[in-house]
């Protein structure tokens, strides 16, 4: 038997990470000679500098991160997470949006253009810069939204803790799936070199079986996998609902030049004089 080859994987709390969870404990990874140290970030800060400093050999992640800077180890985006819908909440009280504080895990980063992008177009509300106060990753900013006498008004969350938001009354005013389908929300991302070794190859292959499992198995299975992981009853539901509706696990793992084009446009419109430090189509390993 061959000896087993180690990853760090950084990852942000959510249901996209079922696949992943599945591929752990089911023994998937340890059958493909893999040994894997998940690690949870708090922030896209502390998930790049992780990267940036080698510590870990993985990222799932907005592909924004990468169009922001160059970073070392020449990071590609080798596929397409199953994620669900990025969504827009505020606190049922707060009905003037223009004068809602706006959670965002920093205010230059991707999820932050999402929000913005969505605000003016679905609900015809500019949220400027300085409406946006920066909280940290996703789980983060939803219990900043829900604490009692919070200043935040209104983020954007993703399965599943969207689900959860609507469960404690908060309101839904936009996804991302009615104004830019195709976007990219959350990735693999590798070193490129890495792509022509294993084990990277064995971990995007146990992914992708994992991901095709739990999609045809239904909500039941994907609902029992998060729970393994200490996920709530409520959380878990929530999560497989939002991984079974469009943008989820049964769509094509392939990114797309075109979804990474979205992302590359949301930028460019919030953030003046940039521009791509290479062309888009080299990020990808395979442009669909």
């Amino acid at each position: 038997m061959s000896p087993r080859r180690h990853l760090s994987v950084a990852i942000f709390p959510g249901a996209a990470n079922a696949p992943l969870y599945l591929a752990a404990d089911s023994g998937e990874l340890a059958r493909r000679g893999l040994d894997v140290d998940i690690v949870e970030v708090r922030s896209s800060t502390e998930q790049l500098k992780a990267w940036d400093e080698g510590a870990c050999d993985v990222m799932h992640t907005s592909p924004d991160h990468l169009l922001r800077e160059r970073h070392p180890r020449d990071p590609v985006v080798a596929r397409r997470d199953g994620f669900g819908e990025l969504r827009v909440y505020r606190r049922p009280a707060n009905d003037d949006l223009a004068s809602v504080t706006w959670a965002v895990d920093a205010i230059g980063s991707g999820f932050a253009f999402v929000m913005r992008g969505l605000l003016e177009d679905q609900a015809g509300v500019p949220a400027a810069e300085h409406r946006l106060e920066s909280i940290g990753g996703t789980k983060q900013r939803f219990e900043k939204l829900l604490e009692p006498g919070s200043s935040i008004g209104g983020t954007t969350l993703h399965p599943p803790f969207d689900g959860l938001a609507e469960a404690a009354g908060m309101v839904a005013i936009a996804g991302h799936l009615s104004s830019w389908p195709e976007l990219l929300a959350q990735v693999t991302v590798v070193p490129r070199g890495s792509l022509e070794h294993e084990p990277v190859a064995a971990y995007l292959d146990a992914l992708d079986a994992c991901a095709a499992t739990l999609a045809s198995g239904g909500r039941e299975g994907i609902e029992a996998v998060l729970r393994v992981r200490g996920v709530s009853p409520a959380a878990a539901r929530a999560g497989a609902d939002g991984l079974l509706r469009r943008g989820g696990l049964a769509e094509g793992r392939t990114p797309s030049l075109e979804g990474l084009t979205a992302v590359a446009e949301l930028r460019a419109r919030f953030d003046p004089g940039w521009a791509p430090l290479q062309p888009l189509q080299e990020l990808l390993v395979a442009p669909g």
